[in-house]
């Protein structure tokens, strides 16, 4: 009788030897599973802003040619806020930036010193260091710079 009391005493105190490790062992198993987690969403919410920005620059430019095809005598413009309003300018804030990008429209220049524009460049400058950035011109290619430089994207991007 005593060798069984003995033998559920031992089999008592090694499963609460086992337990602290189960809690540890479980414990940081969720903290790897929670930073997988968000490394994967943090990654795919940047990758949406990426999409969003391109999207963007590209109905800027389309929205500039569609505003020198109705004001000839203008060209193309420099304001944002003289564009068509469009799908994608939905939730556009007043300084122009949307998901995690500031657009941006300037260099627009008439031919010869007078007339209407006949060129300018669009910009999405990244809020975030580890975005890039995009732009384009006249032509509709848009470029891109990884280092997130507007200046280094119209200068030498990649389309």
């Amino acid at each position: 009788m005593l060798e069984s009391l003995c033998t559920a005493q031992s089999a008592s105190s090694k499963k609460k030897r086992f337990q602290p490790v189960v809690i540890v062992v479980g414990g940081l198993a969720l903290i790897v599973i929670s930073w997988a987690l968000t490394t994967f969403l943090r990654d795919a919410l940047a990758l949406g802003r990426v999409d969003s920005a391109l999207v963007s620059v590209r109905a800027l430019v389309a929205a500039e040619a569609k505003f020198a095809q109705t004001h000839p005598d203008l060209g193309y413009t420099c304001g944002l806020s003289q564009l068509p309003v469009e799908d994608w300018m939905k939730g556009l804030t007043k300084d122009g930036s949307k998901n995690g990008y500031a657009f941006t429209i300037s260099g627009c220049r008439p031919a010869n010193g007078k007339g209407p524009n006949v060129s300018y460049y669009v910009t999405a400058r990244p809020l975030r260091s580890d975005m890039p950035a995009f732009c384009s011109d006249q032509s509709g290619i848009v470029k891109s710079d990884e280092g997130g430089s507007v200046e280094s994207c119209l200068h030498s991007g990649v389309p």
